[in-house]
């Protein structure tokens, strides 16, 4: 997936009130907003690599995007903005396998 600006990695310190996670990089921590407002259990463990945008937007309330936590060596895009882009994307470049009614998608790596 093609992102509008570059992805910022870090690492997750935690999520509060929904919209906010706080992400360590390098030597500081930088306040993100969370696009995602379901549980995202299992996700969101402090240490987890996250990976996130900046934007110079003078409206918005935060400077910063979460995208993308890696759990286990799998990257989860995060960002439910995006999810009809990403699938879109998928399909063009002949990333999913299989698709059959009520089952899980097969993707190539």
């Amino acid at each position: 997936m093609i992102f509008e600006s570059e992805l910022i990695a870090g690492v997750l310190i935690k999520r509060y009130k929904r919209f906010f996670v706080d992400i360590k990089v390098k030597n500081k921590v930088i306040t993100a907003h969370c696009p995602n407002t379901g549980s995202m259990m299992g996700l969101l463990k402090k240490g987890n690599k996250v990976w996130f945008t900046e934007t110079n937007d003078k409206k918005r309330k935060l400077k910063y995007t979460l995208q993308i936590i890696e759990v286990d060596g799998n990257k989860v895009g995060v960002n439910t903005h995006l999810t009809n882009k990403i699938f879109y994307e998928a399909l063009l470049d002949r990333k999913i396998i299989d698709i059959k009614k009520n089952k899980l998608y097969c993707f190539r790596k």
